[in-house]
């Protein structure tokens, strides 16, 4: 079977997201524990909206969601769109081996305004900070 480029950036996607819960899950929360550090807090010294995010999954995949919270209060919807995206990934894999949906273009439209949805809702902290700057 001939993959096609669309079929090869969800594998990707798919990958790279399955790759963030791994290292979410090997790497414990514990500050000065965690193996990477904060670019923009160490060159500047103040937190972002992102600081404590990695520390924030690894309680998550942990189940420990206070902490999670603890960490970074918006960590727990980054979290929900990193796992829905998963989750979405992993289902249009499975569409476009069993062909349920014909025609890429009929795939590829929803998947992409879903995702741009999604991303505006779940990030709006972000944006709104970016914008308001």
């Amino acid at each position: 079977m001939k993959l096609s480029p669309y079929h090869i950036v969800n594998l990707s996607l798919a990958g790279v997201i399955f790759l963030i819960f791994l290292y979410s899950a090997i790497f414990s929360p514990e500050k000065g524990k965690y193996p990477v550090k904060s670019s923009y807090e160490m060159i500047t010294g103040k937190t972002s909206l992102s600081s404590g995010m990695s520390r924030a999954f690894s309680s998550i995949v942990r189940l420990n969601f206070e902490d999670a919270y603890g960490y970074n209060p918006y960590s727990i919807r980054i979290f929900i769109f990193f796992l829905l995206q998963f989750f979405m990934r992993i289902f249009i894999l499975f569409t476009i081996r069993k062909n349920l949906f014909g025609e890429l273009k009929y795939l590829v439209i929803p998947d992409a305004v879903i995702s741009a949805v999604l991303f505006i809702l779940f990030f709006e902290p972000f944006w709104r900070e970016l914008f308001t700057v």
